[in-house]
């Protein structure tokens, strides 16, 4: 009785912001599992790397702190998007090159924070920040390593999905509880952590080995354009109209474009073949 009164204590002083992560990310984690199961690690990887956290916190927060601070927390998503390129990037080369996870996270990891320290010292609203994030897509398709092998491995032990959900859930609460201790410097990056990348890469690289876990970051940064055309649109949209039909507007171009950028991707890979 007494411990049921201490986590139900503890989810009332929660953030709803920290809520709505700690009980989302257990479900991508299972959907993205299911989805590369069933359609390969591409498309897993595109479902991860949507805008599912962005999206809807972004829009409550345009509710709760108004359409500035909307403009401005959009803007730094797309830092955050950079800092998660990064991160995939790093982990993937590191990995392709024949070290395991426990050393691959921790050193994507510190290529997330290198990035998030420089650029601390770039202005606000930077047009060089905005496009680099816009491109955050491309450099994936093209930057990151491409095994030649063709068929992935997608089965892995039943018990391993819930150390991946306790796992997330652990990680989200976490990165808040760093934030709040490392001061307003670097809460802004760690709001942006690249959390979805951290708990499925390591996990389906130790499950699955290493070009599957490329195929599943593959499809991240198919979803990487969803996440920049959302940010983008908010940002652009946001003083000027509705929210309502800002973040409807936002929802339908990201998708699409995540889509269609998809589609042309597998047309392209089977015309190589």
């Amino acid at each position: 009785m007494l411990i049921y009164k201490e986590i139900t204590q503890l989810v009332l002083n929660m953030d709803f912001i920290v809520l709505y992560k700690i009980l989302t990310v257990p479900m991508v984690i299972v959907i993205t599992s299911l989805l590369v199961k069933k359609f390969g690690a591409f498309v897993g990887g595109i479902f991860a790397g949507l805008p599912l956290f962005s999206g809807p916190i972004s829009f409550f927060i345009t509710l709760e702190q108004g359409t500035d601070f909307a403009r401005i927390a959009a803007y730094n998503s797309l830092i955050g998007l950079i800092g998660c390129a990064v991160t995939a990037l790093l982990y993937a080369w590191v990995a392709y090159l024949g070290c395991k996870w426990w050393f691959a996270l921790p050193s994507a990891v510190a290529g997330y924070f290198g990035v998030g320290y420089f650029f601390h010292y770039l202005p606000q609203f930077s047009f060089f920040v905005i496009a680099l994030a816009c491109c955050t897509f491309a450099m994936g398709t093209l930057l990151l390593p491409r095994p030649k092998l063709e068929k992935y491995n997608t089965t892995r032990p039943h018990w391993l999905i819930w150390v991946q959900l306790l796992f997330g859930s652990l990680m989200v609460y976490s990165v808040t509880e760093a934030a709040a201790v490392l001061g307003p410097q670097w809460s802004g990056n760690m709001s942006c952590f690249p959390i979805m990348i951290v708990v499925i890469a390591p996990f389906t690289h130790f499950a699955n080995g290493v070009y599957t876990m490329i195929a599943v970051l593959r499809g991240f940064a198919a979803g990487w354009l969803g996440t920049s055309v959302f940010a983008c649109t908010v940002m652009l949209t946001v003083l000027h109209y509705h929210i309502s039909f800002v973040y409807i507007l936002a929802t339908v171009l990201s998708c699409a474009s995540t889509v269609l950028y998809s589609l042309l991707l597998v047309h392209f890979r089977k015309k190589r073949k």
